[in-house]
């Protein structure tokens, strides 16, 4: 057997072809819907000066209050959360209920592609001298027309293939906005069509909200009295004061001279 020799062949082209493409594109709008349900309660009446005063302190320091900077005092709830405002005296009680929404735009537009190349493509075959194998010089050359068919139908379709890649991108940004508008718009009517739902649950859940809520400001209120009446025996110089806790009752005594 001796050295291997080739035979290459080469051919160009012209691509000049037109079609019709689809450029589509589709754009998911995802977000939260909530709603909320609430009442306040005005406690101007049983609240005075000093209690008022003992509350805030004691709602500084509790914990899970917190201090806004509006001078009014908040605590997350189970589905809500709980805000007082001594300024106002009022305590207000918000449930929420919120749901993932989900949606997808989309948009598409059909254009005509155009795609005018020059292609060029080439082919080889192999063969010896001595005929070793089967491979002669007309072997070869087949072989090398052959590759060069299959080169050629590649080189086109990456032609066609760039085509519309180019087309798609081009279009594509258009048509990508267009789907971006169509699912803002869908998740807006998504959205306002749960918020409805949700209020209703959120209305449901004022109670449970409100119960807890109640319950945890009343701690703080019954630090604040309990503060209030001893700084009032204090300053009133009361003597044999004694306070006593028992089954959730607070006794506090003390001895004034009148």
């Amino acid at each position: 057997m001796c050295n291997p020799r080739r035979i290459r062949v080469r051919a160009t082209r012209e691509l000049a072809e037109a079609w019709e493409q689809e450029v589509r594109r589709q754009v998911t709008r995802s977000g939260q819907a909530t709603a909320d349900a609430r009442i306040r309660e005005s406690l101007a009446d049983s609240i005075g000066g000093p209690v008022l005063a003992a509350l805030t302190d004691a709602l500084s320091r509790l914990d899970g209050w917190a201090e806004s900077a509006d001078g009014t005092f908040w605590q997350e709830l189970d589905g809500g959360r709980i805000t007082f405002d001594p300024a106002t005296r009022e305590l207000e009680i918000v449930a929420t209920a919120s749901a993932e929404v989900s949606v997808t735009g989309e948009a598409a537009t059909t254009v005509t592609t155009q795609v005018s190349e020059t292609v060029e493509a080439e082919g080889e075959g192999v063969y010896f001298d001595d005929g070793w194998g089967g491979l002669n010089e007309d072997t070869a050359q087949r072989d090398a027309e052959r590759n060069l068919a299959v080169a050629m139908d590649e080189a086109l379709r990456l032609g066609r293939d760039r085509a519309r890649q180019d087309t798609d991108t081009t279009v594509g940004e258009s048509v990508q906005r267009e789907a971006a508008v169509r699912a803002e718009a869908a998740y807006d009517e998504a959205a306002a069509a749960r918020s409805g739902e949700l209020r209703q649950a959120a209305a449901e859940r004022l109670l449970a909200v409100g119960t807890q809520g109640r319950a945890l400001f009343h701690v703080a209120l019954a630090e604040a009295y309990r503060d209030a009446i001893i700084a009032y025996a204090v300053s009133r110089r009361a003597s044999n004061l004694r306070q006593s806790e028992q089954d959730g009752m607070l006794d506090i005594e003390f001895e004034l001279d009148i």
